[in-house]
């Protein structure tokens, strides 16, 4: 028994030893409540900051009718070299819009325009033949227009964008987010033609082989001086309405500093009040009132800066000390109310990014981990948290720790293995010899005592010796 509990305590280091290295196994929006909002989508960010301000509904699938001719126009900015060539206008391009009652300007077959005739008439005048006739001749045909279309969205990094025309009226398939069409926008406001044309509150048509000379209102009435809608802040960008898509409205302006791209999708057509008939256009409507609100309120405020102390943790190793102090790595300017209400303000170490086993020495502005900075519980900023001083290593401590884990080493695993291998072994030989020498004798019982048998004798003997223990006494 005393031998079999040997044998399997000596198994059972064995396996504690070795079983380590035998089985190792190698933002969303603050304010949102601000505004009581009638648009399915409404997207309003920051440009400077990349802060977003409002977000309903941002990343939902919807139709986005005629703000599809902001990527038909940049693939065509993108891809003509000179915006003076002329293009002539073809029958297919203008056959193809007829009965839809669609939004046009009076485009004929065999017109002759340049492409920057045309982009002008697409995003100001948001004319849909012309969008027809830019993809063919850009691409050479519709279908290949819109793989490009497709491509250059995926390019930017959208998901949930998918196109069937250039134009963007209602088609089966023809969708978009606001947060993808943010990407887009964001793309296309680098390019100076881009801004130019969208920002135009008239434009003046040259006369062509088929027309005289024609003026257009933008279809954009934030940058129209006579409408109720006008905004002056508004710097342009693309209207669009449709049966499924309803009314939208993607602009962006600049006031005091701050600039800010809105986009508002799906919007109502319908008067204020049960009392009034007059229709109103919801997109415009509160656009503009987006827009005052976030310029009235909204300011750009130091949040926290590098003397702020966001934590303390503790160091290991540490001479003369235990912990160390974090503090911001830079200082954090965010949109916040301008009257911030400091209570509603929330700095926390980011959970897990601080390692737990900080070991010393630390130099002061190593970076440690990171913070959120939250308002009204929504994240609006994240931050690195560096070391606030530096932490010198004691030599005792890193000797007494050096020590400790060298006996925990895998050097040291192997060599307690191999001890524990070794005892198995001499346990093993121990019980392997005593087998053999009990083959050797077999025990018998006779009289009153066992009698012993040899049985290493040779061959020749047919019968065993008897040794009686009486008569050889």
């Amino acid at each position: 028994m005393k031998r079999r509990l040997t044998f399997f305590v000596t198994i059972m280091l064995i396996i504690t030893f070795l079983a380590p290295t035998i089985f190792a196994v190698p933002a969303s929006a603050a304010y949102n409540s601000e505004i009581d909002f009638e648009a399915e989508v409404v997207y309003m960010e920051n440009l400077d900051q990349n802060s977003v301000i409002f977000n309903k509904n941002s990343t939902k699938r919807v139709p986005m009718a005629s703000l599809t001719k902001i990527t038909t126009a940049m693939i065509v900015l993108d891809k003509c070299k000179d915006l003076d060539e002329e293009v002539v206008a073809s029958e297919s391009a203008i056959a193809a819009l007829r009965g839809t009652n669609s939004s046009t300007a009076g485009t004929k077959a065999g017109e002759v325009l340049t492409v920057r005739e045309l982009l002008n008439l697409l995003l100001v005048r948001s004319a849909n033949e012309t969008a027809l006739i830019l993809a063919e001749y850009v691409a050479g045909d519709i279908p290949t227009f819109v793989q490009m279309m497709n491509d250059f969205a995926e390019s930017l990094g959208c998901k949930d964008t998918h196109y069937v025309n250039p134009h963007g009226l209602d088609a089966e398939g023809h969708y978009s987010t606001a947060e993808d069409l943010a990407i887009i926008i964001k793309y296309a406001l680098q390019n100076d033609t881009f801004r130019e044309i969208v920002g135009t509150a008239e434009y003046t048509m040259p006369a062509t082989n088929k027309r005289k000379e024609t003026k257009y209102l933008n279809t954009n009435n934030l940058l129209l001086s006579n409408s109720k809608y006008y905004y002056e802040p508004c710097k342009g960008i693309k209207t669009g309405s449709t049966t499924n898509a309803g009314y939208c409205l993607a602009s962006y302006a600049t006031k005091n500093g701050y600039t800010y791209l809105c986009i508002i999708m799906n919007a109502p057509n319908k008067p204020l009040t049960e009392e009034s008939t007059v229709n109103v256009n919801y997109a415009f409507r509160e656009t503009k009132i987006a827009y005052e609100w976030v310029f009235s309120n909204i300011k750009l405020k130091t949040v926290v800066s590098t003397t702020d102390i966001i934590d303390v943790v503790d160091v290991a190793l540490a001479k003369k000390t235990d912990h160390i102090r974090l503090v911001p790595a830079n200082d954090v300017s965010a949109l916040m109310p301008a009257n911030l209400d400091t209570t509603q303000l929330e700095i926390k170490t980011v959970p897990g990014s601080v390692p737990s086993n900080l070991k010393a020495p630390i130099k002061a502005g190593t970076v440690i981990g990171q913070a959120e900075i939250k308002y009204a519980g929504d994240t609006i900023e994240t931050v690195d948290l560096v070391a606030g001083e530096d932490v010198d290593r004691s030599l005792f401590a890193y000797m007494k720790y050096g020590i400790k884990n060298f006996f925990k080493s895998k050097f040291m695993r192997f060599v307690y293995a191999g001890i524990a291998a070794f005892i198995l072994l001499v346990i093993i030989l121990r019980y392997y010899n005593k087998n053999i020498r009990k083959k050797k004798y077999k025990v018998v019982k006779g009289g009153k005592r066992p009698v012993r048998t040899a049985t290493s004798y040779n061959k020749k003997y047919s019968r065993s010796t008897k040794f009686d223990d009486k008569k050889n006494r």
